[in-house]
């Protein structure tokens, strides 16, 4: 009986498949630096584009459309949300530019994609900004006031007021007396930005008196908090002279209660 001897060429053995019988399948990486290490990208030719190339360009520009249009609603938004605008704007854009870099510098030195990249971006964050949604702008609406100072120690007086609400019309922004208040030793008009925590009293010329802070727009001790929405409330002034060129007839400090009355925001 004949020696079996081995086949010099061996049959190859197939490859490994997948989980139950499926094909391999390839790594994922959107990246692209499996590409890099075998010099791919550096060689490839923009056009005609893949599949891949149409794909990450749309979802470049949507990203686009979506940065500009959170600009454009935080942009809408009362003040005292500037923090969210400057996150948008710095914070996106300064992760932007670096991904540009890292565009430029570990993928082949492709300046004509960086500049496709960014021109998909911004022209998405243009639209964006021009289509955004936008919260309804501030609305002025008439109310009344009144005010019992204890220092210095005068009659209470009331008079009309300008109550701004703030964009969005879900709070009280600004509160502002249209008449000078009397009873003062001299007229002065008082302001109460409760965006900005700050209260002034001032005659339009030599005299203002000003109060900063949290505590500046809080209610009296005997009061309850004051709620965004809210229709109503107290302030507890306690102001003091900033205005050194002022007069020696001029009040050089202002304490009392001052309370407000504004109707709702008109619809819309």
């Amino acid at each position: 009986m004949p020696w079996l001897r081995r086949s010099p060429n061996p049959p190859k053995r197939p490859g490994i498949r997948g989980n139950w019988g499926s094909p391999p399948t390839a790594s994922i990486d959107p990246l692209g630096w499996s590409e890099i290490e075998a010099g791919v990208v550096a060689g490839r030719r923009i056009f005609p584009p893949t599949r891949r190339d149409l794909a990450t360009a749309a979802a470049l520009l949507v990203a686009g459309i979506a940065w500009g249009a959170a600009l454009r609603f935080a942009g809408s938004l009362p003040v005292d949300f500037g923090f969210l605008l400057f996150l948008l704007q710095f914070g996106l854009g300064l992760v932007f530019v670096i991904g540009l870099v890292f565009q430029l510098l570990f993928r082949g030195f492709n300046v004509d994609r960086v500049v496709i990249v960014a021109v998909l971006v911004l022209g998405g964050g243009a639209i964006g900004l021009g289509t955004g949604p936008t919260v309804p702008p501030a609305v002025t609406v008439a109310g009344t006031y009144t005010f019992a100072p204890t220092v210095p120690a005068v009659r209470a007086s009331e008079g009309a007021l300008s109550c701004e609400w703030a964009s969005g019309r879900w709070r009280i922004g600004l509160l502002t007396t249209i008449a000078p208040i009397a009873g003062l030793p001299t007229a002065h008009t008082l302001k109460a930005n409760f965006l900005t925590h700050q209260v002034e009293l001032a005659d339009g010329a030599s005299s203002t008196l000003l109060a900063l802070g949290d505590a500046a727009v809080a209610p009296p001790p005997d009061q309850a908090t004051r709620g965004p929405g809210d229709r109503t409330g107290a302030i507890a002034l306690d102001l003091l002279q900033v205005n050194l060129a002022s007069g020696s007839s001029e009040v050089n400090e202002v304490r009392g209660t001052f309370r407000w009355t504004c109707p709702g925001p008109p619809p819309g």
